[in-house]
């Protein structure tokens, strides 16, 4: 298990949370019920990983993943008949766990977005302002010409 880092990463994978949710989408297919659980079991493990490493990008995306996993299997004909069975192998508390963290999550990434947006129109507004203040406009004056015949000899 990797080392609790003390601060979050810099935002990475995308720019809005609609595109994180994007990268959570996934298509069921006819791969096997159990297949699904290990497969949300490895996923879930990987999320608290990357929230415990403080990615929070990465880790919402892999909470969602594990959402929709979730919610596959749970459609899933065998599920329904060995409900008992699978709930055991995807942990008792996985789902609440997932979703609550990943409302928490959510809220963050949109914290920290709006914070890189104010950030990077402040940096836009100074590197203007320094710019102004380093090559001020140039200011041509207007000298009329005077025909010589009426300068004074």
């Amino acid at each position: 298990m990797p080392a609790v880092s003390t601060e979050v990463k810099e935002l990475y994978l995308c720019t809005s949370l609609g595109d994180l949710n994007k990268k959570a989408e996934i298509k069921a297919d006819k791969t096997s019920t159990r297949s699904y659980v290990q497969s949300a079991c490895k996923i879930f493990k990987a999320a608290e990983e990357c929230r415990l490493d403080r990615d929070e990008e990465k880790a919402y995306v892999l909470y969602m993943k594990y959402l929709t996993v979730y919610d596959i299997i749970k459609k899933r004909p065998d599920f329904k008949q060995q409900q008992d069975y699978y709930l055991t192998m995807l942990g008792p508390n996985s789902f609440k766990k997932a979703i609550e963290e990943a409302e928490k999550l959510s809220e963050s990434l949109k914290l920290s977005r709006k914070t890189k947006r104010t950030r990077h129109r402040r940096k836009k507004r100074e590197r203007e302002r320094s710019r102004t203040l380093t090559h001020p406009p140039r200011v041509c004056l207007w000298i009329p010409l005077l025909p010589t015949t009426l300068l004074v000899k």
